[in-house]
């Protein structure tokens, strides 16, 4: 086990300071790399195959929002919808009372119907 794992570490992490050997294909006629140093290919390379993050489908994937067109998840959705809105309409409906008691003590100055049971 310990030998497949320096095997499998050996292949998969890159040497330090390894040369890169570059050499330009012999049918191309363009030969934008002759008489280039190694350290100029590189950066020629990186800079003609970098992407902006800004200009890949994931991150125009992330700001839309897919639609599904499924009758089960529309369903869903409104059973969820009509759950979270029957139980804040419920703890809202209960608190009506105590909010009219306060809305009508600020009004009238009265202190003393905050503290009342109804």
């Amino acid at each position: 086990m310990r030998e497949f794992s320096f095997f499998s570490d050996a292949l998969t992490t890159p040497k330090p300071n390894q040369p890169l050997y570059i050499m330009p294909c012999l049918c191309v006629i363009n030969k934008t790399w002759t008489n280039l140093t190694q350290e100029q290919i590189i950066e020629q390379l990186t800079k003609e195959l970098t992407i902006s993050k800004n200009s890949t489908s994931r991150s125009h994937n992330k700001l839309i929002s897919r639609s599904d067109p499924r009758q089960s998840s529309t369903v869903v959705g409104l059973v969820g919808s009509a759950l979270i809105v029957s139980v804040f309409g419920f703890l809202l409906f209960t608190d009506i009372p105590v909010i009219i008691r306060h809305l009508r003590a600020a009004v009238t100055g009265q202190r003393e119907l905050l503290w009342r049971r109804v």
